[in-house]
């Protein structure tokens, strides 16, 4: 994993972009309103039992539990391959930002859809699921990829990574789980933080390699 200007440019527009998002479902804003609506207004036609038993069993398989899970999964192979730095930075990336997700819920307190293909308990903004699949999608693209020497099967990995999270992002909206803003608002939540952590691993990377130098400087005297 690399600095790139480019990544915090963008999640730092995406951390604004968020903040304003939040402040417009806060104050009950008519055009997103308008825009949730006219976004599921498309879904209804699609609605029949075989597309909903796709979508919910999708659901499950992006659920916050689930893609910790996997994180974990991860993060255990890393470990076992001498990253260890790394290994404990993805899992806090994870579980920290899935709490942090979960307190923004609690402050929103934006009640969830009505007339729920299937029904969910809980509040709607962001979603939980949206957020821990858009991590652990970050994981794969950014950490994993990189470490396959196969351009085809960067390719691959890359391109049905991206597709698991779209497909996540459209059951929660397919099930009325959530409006379209509340993904697209844990899609920006889950951008802000992952460049935020990441500032946070560099940032241990150079304490733990300057404590290191001091400690071989003191055994050479």
């Amino acid at each position: 994993m690399r600095k790139s200007k480019t990544w915090l440019i963008f999640g730092i527009g995406s951390l604004v972009a968020f903040a304003l998002l939040s402040a417009g479902i806060l104050s009950n804003a008519a055009s997103l309103q308008s825009f949730d609506s006219s976004i599921q207004q498309f879904f209804p036609s699609f609605i029949n039992p075989t597309n909903t038993m796709f979508m919910s069993t999708f659901s499950f398989f992006g659920s916050p539990a689930v893609s910790i899970g996997l994180t974990i999964i991860i993060a255990l192979a890393i470990w076992l391959n001498k990253n260890r730095t790394m290994a404990i930075w993805i899992i806090f990336t994870q579980i920290i930002g899935s709490g942090i997700a979960e307190i923004v819920k609690n402050i929103v307190q934006r009640p969830r859809p009505t007339l729920q293909v299937i029904k969910d308990t809980g509040f709607s903004y962001p979603s939980g699921h949206t957020f821990c699949t858009a991590i652990l999608i970050m994981v794969i693209l950014f950490i994993m990829v990189p470490m396959i020497n196969d351009q085809e099967v960067q390719a691959l990995v890359s391109i049905l990574s991206v597709l698991w999270f779209v497909v996540i992002a459209i059951s929660r909206i397919y099930l009325r789980d959530h409006f379209p803003t509340d993904v697209i608002g844990s899609t920006l939540l889950a951008i802000s933080w992952w460049e935020v952590s990441r500032g946070i691993y560099f940032f241990a990377q150079k304490h733990l390699a300057g404590s290191k130098l001091l400690a071989n400087h003191m055994k050479g005297e």
